[in-house]
């Protein structure tokens, strides 16, 4: 296990949960269930119900689980806390135990409804992230990181349910502080373009192009923002697409859209004839946008609406 170090490293951390995907079609999506513990533990250690070394199954547990999971889940998602309760053990900070009178084991599967009445489960948060989660701002960081990555069509729906002040009751002054140091952020950038990187195989979503060297982290592909994330708060991979230098250059300034139509637009200012790179723009006009290899991942149709309207003409 490597030793998370930094709040950086701890929001990377989360921004790569194992969730599992579930559902069919439209209906594909990530499962929310390990995010939406992590939210309902931060509130009870605010409200020092529970401490980091001792994180009790509890009814308030499962109760503060379904307060989050009933604003966010989706289709067919079932009210099952007991699940990322056992399950985050696989993601390298959570350590679950069952026993009593100082007798402890691992945990070996899903606890029930009468272990959480009678106290006898109970989970440390390890591996060096405890030491972010038991300080005010630092909480409210990973609380960001989470809802930024896993719920960010849900953040005004959520922001309600915080035990501790955060980010919704900050000043204007202090909102744009934290806001500021969230966008510039190391620890949220490398972890939105590797998960946005893996989802297309390192394929450029517009050209095809594909150079990942397997024995080092080399590629000619970017993870990039479709919907800004100073705009959109949004690193869920929806928002994100893979591509090369020369199509994220020329994204980023809007000389080349993806559109909800599914394909790409390019600006009208370019002209073919001027020179190969621009003739290579031009060709693009009208041509799919190569999708990721997982369905619950295409790209999201408000923010590819937000690129398009602003189409260089």
């Amino acid at each position: 296990m490597n030793t998370i170090r930094t709040i950086n490293e701890a929001v990377e951390k989360l921004y790569g949960l194992n969730v599992g995907v579930i559902g069919q079609g439209s209906e594909r999506h990530e499962r929310p269930h390990k995010p939406v513990l992590l939210l309902a533990v931060l509130d009870l250690i605010a409200s020092g119900r529970v401490a980091p070394d001792r994180v009790v199954w509890s009814p308030e547990l499962r109760n503060t689980f379904t307060r989050y999971f009933d604003v966010v889940r989706n289709h067919n998602d079932q009210d099952t806390p007991e699940n990322p309760f056992y399950r985050l053990s696989s993601d390298g900070f959570w350590e679950a135990f069952e026993g009593a009178g100082g007798i402890e084991r691992p945990l070996g599967t899903t606890p029930t409804a009468t272990q959480a009445i009678n106290g006898t489960v109970f989970a440390r948060i390890a591996g060096g992230m405890e030491q972010f989660v038991r300080f005010p701002e630092q909480r409210s960081r990973l609380r960001d990181a989470l809802i930024s990555r896993y719920f960010p069509a849900m953040r005004l729906k959520l922001a309600p349910l915080f035990v501790e002040s955060g980010k919704a009751d900050a000043t204007p002054e202090e909102q744009n502080r934290c806001k500021e140091a969230d966008d510039d952020s190391p620890g949220r950038d490398p972890a939105f373009r590797r998960i946005v990187l893996e989802v297309y195989d390192f394929q450029c979503a517009a050209c095809g192009l594909r150079i990942k060297l397997p024995d080092a982290d080399l590629t000619f592909v970017d993870g990039a923002h479709i919907m800004p994330f100073s705009k959109s708060r949004n690193d869920h991979p929806t928002n994100g697409l893979a591509l090369c230098k020369n199509h994220h250059w020329a994204m980023d300034r809007f000389l080349i859209v993806p559109t909800p139509e599914g394909v790409w637009k390019a600006s009208s200012r370019l002209v073919a004839r001027r020179s190969p790179g621009e003739e290579a723009l031009v060709a693009l006009h009208d041509q799919p946008i190569l999708p990721p290899h997982e369905d619950a991942f295409r790209p999201d149709v408000v923010s590819l609406a937000w690129r398009a309207e602003r189409l260089y003409a």
